[in-house]
């Protein structure tokens, strides 16, 4: 395939741009380990078959998503309602898709394809964040490397950790459970990508009010968090300024 006009051809990865989106998805594997572990356990006690379940991972691509759909296939929900499910729970990729449009629109139609397939939130955190910085990530061919590097990186370490999480399933400890493990996930995420004294009071306000609130029903916590975090922020950065 010949590429377009100041695009990059799909077979044409520059290697220090692939090498730095493996390197750069490494502190975000390390913070994913309690979540995955934690979504395979879950999705061992489901009451599917465990390659039935486990082979959510490389299909849906997505914590939320997949757990939900083998929660539901375990409770013997019909495909329609499973495939609804998983659709409203991923429509966020959506607004992720529009987000990086802009930054991938000279890219071939065919590795734009093969870019949703590997679209993830935490593919999404470091790629806005590489593509947004200076320099806009480089070449158009210098984006994709960076792109598939992190993509494929982050793929193969979710299917190896959800995996593990489910033959670990009986030997993890009780208090392990998915509740716990996906705040402390995002919270270890985040931190990294915090830039700047207002952001890391919104951050500290928000989940540790989300974190004593946690007892409020229809997960009003978040949005205590949330108002407390942007409240924090605000005040911070005005004083500040």
């Amino acid at each position: 395939m010949s590429p377009r006009a100041g695009g990059p051809s799909v077979r044409i990865l520059t290697a220090p741009s692939l090498h730095r989106g493996s390197r750069d998805s490494v502190a975000v594997i390390v913070a994913y380990v309690p979540f995955g572990l934690a979504v395979g356990a879950a999705m061992a006690g489901a009451g599917v078959p465990p390659l039935v379940a486990w082979s959510s991972s490389p299909l849906l691509f997505g914590g939320a998503g997949q757990l939900l759909a083998v929660e539901l296939l375990g409770a013997g929900a019909s495909t329609a309602v499973v495939v609804l499910a998983a659709l409203v729970v991923n429509a966020r990729f959506l607004l992720y898709s529009a987000a990086l449009a802009p930054h991938v629109a000279d890219w071939p139609r065919r590795a734009r394809w093969a870019g949703s397939y590997l679209l993830a939130d935490p593919v999404y955190a470091l790629a806005a964040a590489r593509f947004a910085g200076p320099g806009g990530g480089g070449r158009s061919q210098d984006r994709l490397a960076y792109y598939v590097g992190v993509g494929v990186t982050l793929w193969s370490a979710w299917l190896l950790l959800t995996g593990l999480g489910m033959l670990l399933a009986g030997v993890l400890p009780a208090g392990f459970r998915i509740d716990m493990a996906a705040p402390l996930t995002f919270l270890l995420l985040l931190l990294p990508m915090l830039g700047g004294r207002a952001a890391v009071v919104a951050a500290v306000a928000g989940g540790v009010s989300a974190a004593a609130t946690s007892g409020l029903p229809l997960g009003l916590n978040v949005l205590v968090g949330a108002a407390f975090g942007v409240a924090a922020g605000t005040l911070a950065g005005g004083r500040r300024a």
